[in-house]
């Protein structure tokens, strides 16, 4: 799989927005709305308002009026009572936000967890003696009073690092605390921003501050995440793939009928088809159930192609289950829900190109700069961007935006 070597992060017109780079090949974009009623890594005082034990769920609502739920399987609360939350995903489609009970927090080194004088050291440090460094780090800094999991990249870190995560994670945990005896519902942490989300998910990579998408562009960022929303695509040897989202799940066929039978057979084509449909789920944030349909293969390959995703799953910043499947190819993948598609609102992959498209025009550094657009995404820009557009037109006040009927979907481009 391939690493990851920049984040880019931007923060502009209402949104931030981080993209994971491999050198040129954007790998994960997380975008998020600054006006979003909940946003991930918040934390709140909620007030329960329904619980449904068929479907072990509780339904909360906000300071702000927001409803949100929560899985729950035992110890159930009561109707009308408060309790904290965690925010874990953003709103999908008609769903509200997804929330974890309790206060769920991580850092670069450790998870703050909700559980008094605890601490937990990742499987993966086997030394003893660094298991020991790590505990006597955990209870000089405190941390372990407020309850924590030491994760695997604090292994072999230098002691002023990790005492410097732990000391924030912990003055994090006396703020929350602080506000646990409210009467009302509030917002007891803002949450972190998503350059400080990726920085803790990836300590070591190197982060790359933004302005107006042109470091985002120089990669062809904005292309390749709208391309990665089309239905069809071309496999490498000449198969095709189809990506097709219905209410119950992502169903994703690999064609062989047109393959290059001197491009690797059979097997190849797999292999392909399937690192071009892992990259795709990745990069469009796909969740739920997803069903690969491979062509025939034999037990053997069919083992290779189940690693080939097995490998991929372990990279991810999220919980991915492979369920595996049957010899005739079709096989299974479940992604937990975090960060919500483009297309998982009305004219998401829409918004996001006008906002694009306002970017660049505010980057113009010519005096009369003409952003030509189509008919769809001027509605769009006038309906949903009018602050951005005057805030762009005071960047730069000789910019014009005009309708070119020639162009079609959400086209745009810039005439200086």
């Amino acid at each position: 799989m391939k690493q990851i070597t920049d984040i880019i992060s931007e923060t502009s017109f209402g949104e931030s927005r981080v993209g994971f780079f491999s050198d040129d090949q954007l790998i994960e974009c997380w975008i998020e709305n600054n006006q979003s009623s909940a946003k991930i890594t918040e934390i709140h005082l909620a007030k329960v308002m329904q619980i449904v034990k068929p479907i072990n769920r509780v339904f909360y609502k906000l300071y702000n009026g927001t409803e949100v739920s929560s899985r729950c399987f035992d110890n159930f609360p009561e109707t009308g009572t408060l309790e904290i939350i965690t925010i874990a995903s953003d709103t999908k489609e008609d769903k509200p936000p997804h929330a974890q009970r309790g206060f769920y927090l991580k850092g670069k080194f450790a998870i703050l967890v909700n559980k008094d004088n605890f601490i937990g050291l990742s499987r993966n440090i086997v030394e003893e003696s660094e298991r020991e460094r790590l505990d006597r780090i955990a209870n000089e800094t405190g941390i372990k009073k407020a309850g924590v999991v030491i994760r695997s990249s604090a292994e072999n870190t230098h002691e002023d690092e990790l005492k410097q995560d732990f000391e924030e994670l912990f003055n994090h945990w006396q703020s929350i605390k602080d506000n646990c005896d409210k009467k009302q519902p509030i917002k007891i942490f803002d949450g972190l921003s998503l350059e400080k989300q990726a920085t803790n998910l990836l300590p070591k990579s190197k982060i790359i501050k933004d302005n107006h998408s042109v470091e985002f562009n120089k990669r062809n960022g904005v292309e390749q995440l709208s391309e990665a929303y089309s239905s069809t695509f071309k496999i490498r040897n000449g198969g095709i793939l189809t990506f097709e989202k219905t209410k119950a799940l992502t169903s994703i066929d690999i064609d062989s009928s047109k393959r290059d039978l001197n491009a690797g057979g059979l097997n190849k084509l797999t292999e392909d088809g399937l690192a071009l449909a892992l990259e795709l789920i990745r990069l469009r944030n796909t969740s739920g159930l997803i069903s690969i349909d491979l062509p025939r293969i034999s037990k053997k390959d069919f083992n290779e192609r189940f690693n080939q995703a097995l490998s991929w799953s372990r990279s991810m910043f999220r919980q991915i289950k492979v369920l595996g499947g049957t010899r005739g190819g079709v096989f299974e993948i479940l992604c937990n829900h975090e960060r919500a598609q483009l297309d998982e609102s009305n004219d998401g992959l829409s918004q996001f190109l006008a906002l694009e498209a306002i970017r660049k025009l505010s980057q113009s550094k010519a005096n009369h700069s003409k952003l030509f657009v189509s008919k769809q995404l001027m509605e769009i820009l006038n309906i949903n961007f009018k602050t951005e557009l005057n805030n762009a037109k005071e960047i730069n006040n000789g910019i014009e935006i005009l309708i070119d009927n020639n162009l079609d979907n959400d086209n745009y481009y810039l005439n200086k």
